[in-house]
């Protein structure tokens, strides 16, 4: 309770002030309006709720925060009218789904939350999820939260994400919900909670209590933003966005300005106003004891040590007041990951640097770094080896630069380089091709080597722009034209990589519109006994039929669906189409004793995902679970782990076939070929192509044929285009095969005819 009443203390010295303040709203209510004043300005209803110093709803006074301070800069300049609603976040939320209110002030971003709101694009700060517990509880891991009791704010950002955390850890713990973060620290003082988890902006000016103690435990950044109703008019998002934008872009804005007054102890040129009426008190204590100095004696000793104390414990404080204030511009301006600079200390540098070399010759370069293949460690090895090895990338990189230049931890898996003095675009390229190859020795994560390579965008200040944000832009696009191309590797910007971006961004964008408007089909391409010429199966292939541009091939595609992430709900769609029409085929008496091929994307393993779409299929359609065949390239052994192991022999013992697609091209071990529950392996469509013409591709073929033979696998020939290769595999033990000389992919209606008539075998175009 003593952590409790020294906070109620010091919220007690801004009282007169808020007296003040609110006497002056209510006398500006009574006055008439002004004749300057707009009668029709737009109308702007704001929710705001307890999440200092972001943003706060104090009882009998305006709302405040930085947040707050944004919103009053730009509507003071669009002649916006701001009515503020003070409610729950929770409450708020509902209010924002009805229309109610036309803005939150502030939201962490999360993908559930943009599916449900509109995020302005500019964020107000970076912040994350931090947890304290009371003396007397131990918690140092995310396991140690198992059976206690843990304070969380109702709806706030980081509740589920550590509630989801901890069950990762099977570390379950009990929820003890607040409305606020202040009560959420009063919860752990006086022990109705073991710990509590707040953000790191408000644990950084309140969090500095007797009997609170900070634990190691830090999780799930994210980003403020202001948030609209989903389908509400975008100017006003719009508005802030822009304004924002320059704000940012300036670092005497009144942006800045705010940060400073809110994450600051006391701003810069202002004493804070209870340290100038205990100032006042001391002089006035002084000035009366000289005057009684004759009557007085004793008492003037006396009081002459009181004040003595009182200065003592006053220079204290503001000595912990200038080391908190230095702490918390290092936590606001720096990644807690790597000590590297931030998003926000990134484009403050990036706006100084400009600011300075602003109409003088000097020319600098961007570097936009993407660390190729993250994803593949935090799938396989977790993410706390995701973060030891982006700690060691953030070394690497810093160790071969130049001192002058500026290394950023961007977010996530990004990083961005400031190199100044260049002359000439050798010198960047120079300072790339370091990078490059500070990557490419091994990275040892305990017991494992990891190879991790990198993508590097390069934009030239001020060839290619002279602002901040187009500079940073172009440095992104070229960026990611050097990671389609295969990554390990830099581009610099061109212009018209922009167009191609532009294409990719509405191609992802057509994309699930296509999936929401059941844009694809499948044609089935069909598997032959070589031996005797006869159907046993089908491969389904998806095709997108754009109503704009007609029938559009796979690979046009898919690389888009795999980068974004669609490929795993397009994913199932296959699934469950290919499996309900080979069902329909069965009912119908036909296709007895066929099987279905459905290509399955690595990223389909995450969890045991693809063991429940695989379940969810058979169960609805009442297919066979032999009936179905998943094929899986060799890249899922990039990704082996305990969970993709565990799926893989789950589908083999509900009856389901596993084939390995595209054999030779990728990954494969042999150990893993041995332990892992294949029954098939499909020789690549690159080897059959040239057989029985090349010598090198006859003895590959050959080879894998005797590997499945000695294994007790059958083989699957892909893209058979000429009666000599079909003559070849079947002649050398290929058991089954496809392509374009068997047949050609078909739709289900041309399928069905086959199975009314012989097989004809023959060239096709």
């Amino acid at each position: 309770m003593a952590a409790i009443k020294l906070m109620q203390k010091r919220n007690d010295i801004k009282v007169f002030d808020r007296i003040i303040l609110l006497g002056a709203c209510l006398l500006g209510l009574l006055l008439p309006v002004p004749a300057g004043a707009a009668p029709d300005a737009r109308t702007v209803r704001v929710g705001v709720y307890d999440n200092p110093p972001i943003v706060s709803a104090p009882a009998h006074a305006p709302p405040e925060g930085i947040s707050i301070d944004i919103l009053k800069w730009v509507a003071e300049r669009e002649g916006w009218r701001l009515v503020y609603v003070a409610d729950g976040f929770d409450q708020l939320l509902g209010r924002l789904d009805r229309g109610e209110i036309d803005l939150i002030a502030a939201m962490g971003y999360s993908e559930e939350r943009a599916r449900r709101v509109q995020f302005s694009q500019q964020s107000l700060l970076g912040n994350w999820g931090m947890l304290f517990r009371h003396a007397g509880a131990s918690i140092e891991s995310v396991p140690d939260l198992k059976g206690k009791r843990v304070a969380l704010m109702r709806g706030g950002t980081h509740t589920q994400a550590l509630i989801e955390l901890a069950e990762r850890f099977d570390a379950a713990f009990t929820p003890v919900y607040v409305d606020n973060f202040p009560q959420v620290l009063e919860a752990i003082v006086e022990r109705r909670a073991d710990a509590g988890a707040v953000n790191r902006v408000f644990a950084a000016l309140h969090a500095h209590y007797p009997d609170l103690v900070a634990t190691p435990i830090v999780y799930n950044p994210v980003y403020v933003h202001y948030a609209a109703p989903k389908h509400a008019d975008p100017a006003v998002l719009a508005a802030l966005d822009r304004h924002l934008a320059q704000l940012k872009a300036d670092p005497r804005s009144a942006y800045y300005e705010s940060l400073r007054r809110w994450l600051e102890a006391a701003p810069d040129g202002r004493t804070p106003r209870w340290l100038q009426w205990t100032l006042a008190g001391i002089a006035f204590v002084l000035a009366l004891a000289v005057m009684f100095v004759a009557f007085l004696r004793r008492q003037v000793r006396h009081q002459t040590g009181e004040l003595q104390r009182r200065a003592e414990l006053l220079h204290a404080e503001i000595r912990e007041r200038e080391a908190a204030q230095q702490h918390l511009k290092k936590i606001a301006y720096t990644d807690s990951l790597t000590g590297l600079s931030n998003r926000e200390g990134f484009n403050a540098t990036l706006a100084r640097v400009l600011d300075d070399i602003k109409g003088t010759p000097a020319r600098l370069a961007l570097l936009f770094i993407d660390v190729d293949r993250l994803k593949n460690v935090n799938d396989s090895l977790g993410h706390g080896a995701g973060d030891q090895l982006l700690k060691e990338v953030a070394g690497r990189l810093q160790s071969v630069l130049r001192s002058h230049d500026h290394l950023s931890r961007f977010g996530g898996d990004e990083f961005v380089v400031i190199v100044g003095d260049i002359e000439k675009n050798t010198d960047a390229e120079l300072v790339a091709t370091r990078l490059l190859h500070s990557l490419a020795e091994p990275f040892h994560v305990g017991p494992t080597q990891i190879y991790s390579t990198a993508s590097i965008g390069i934009a030239l200040y001020p060839d290619d722009a002279d602002a901040g944000d187009t500079l940073l832009k172009h440095a992104d696009t070229a960026m990611y034209q050097a990671k389609a191309l295969g990554g390990n590797r830099y581009l610099f910007y061109r212009a018209e990589q922009t167009a191609r971006v532009v294409e990719r961004l509405t191609l992802d964008t057509r994309l699930h519109q296509a999936l929401d408007r059941n844009e694809f089909v499948l044609h089935y391409q069909p598997i032959v006994d070589l031996r005797r010429r006869t159907l046993v199966g089908v491969e389904a292939l998806v095709r997108w039929n754009d109503p704009e541009r007609g029938l559009v091939m796979p690979n046009a595609f898919i690389p888009v669906a795999e980068d974004t992430g669609l490929i795993v709900p397009l994913g199932e769609w296959v699934l469950r189409t290919g499996c309900a029409q080979l069902k329909a085929w069965q009912d119908q008496g036909r296709a007895t004793g066929m099987r279905l091929a459905v290509n399955v994307s690595t990223r389909q393993f995450d969890g045991q995902r693809l063991v429940r779409s695989v379940e969810q299929a058979l169960g609805h359609t009442g297919l066979a679970a032999g009936c179905l065949e998943l094929e899986i390239t060799e890249n899922v052994m990039l990704v082996m782990n305990e969970d993709v192991r565990a799926s893989l022999d789950v589908l083999r013992e509900i009856g389901v076939q596993l084939s390995l697609d595209d054999f030779g091209t990728g990954y494969s071990s042999l150990s893993y070929l041995r332990q892992l529950p294949f029954h098939a392996l499909k020789i690549d469509r690159s080897f059959v192509s040239r057989i029985p013409g090349e010598a090198n591709d006859i003895q590959m073929v050959t080879t894998i044929l005797a590997l499945a033979k000695g294994l007790g696998m059958e083989t699957v020939a892909e893209g058979i285009e000429t009666r000599a290769q079909f003559d070849f595999l079947g002649q050398h033990g290929c058991e089954f095969g496809q392509g374009y000389w068997i047949s050609q992919p078909l739709t289900a209606e041309a399928l069905a005819q086959l199975f009314d008539q012989p097989l004809q075998l023959g060239e096709k175009a």
